[in-house]
């Protein structure tokens, strides 16, 4: 009897600190997410831009995919949430390349 508590005390505790281990698993990989959330979004903006852009030059679009490109190979520090922020004003592009650029601004945020 003695020993059948040790052997359930004993696997609770192993799975108390199997659970823990893998809180902090998740954690570490939660604040690794967040801190390369705005590159991730950054470069999914880069890629709808090429896509409306094609294989022209555009004059609209070409400064926008130099500023993220700029910012996504780490030769600019800041985003440029500026730049984007002044397409949107303008109603530059398309009205879907519009959309994922307010929805690339509330996922950052978030």
């Amino acid at each position: 009897m003695n020993d059948l508590w040790f052997n359930i005390s004993l696997e609770i505790g192993i799975l108390v600190l199997l659970g823990i281990a893998y809180y902090f698993y998740q954690k570490k990989k939660i604040l690794s997410y967040e801190a390369e959330k705005e590159p991730l979004v950054m470069g999914y903006v880069l890629q709808c831009f090429l896509s409306e852009r094609g294989d022209t030059p555009s004059n609209d679009l070409d400064p926008v995919i130099e500023a993220l490109d700029d910012y996504l190979h780490h030769k600019v520090s800041i985003p440029p949430t500026a730049l984007l922020q002044n397409f949107l004003n303008e109603q530059k592009g398309s009205a879907e390349l519009r959309e994922v650029i307010q929805a690339a601004f509330e996922e950052i945020k978030n």
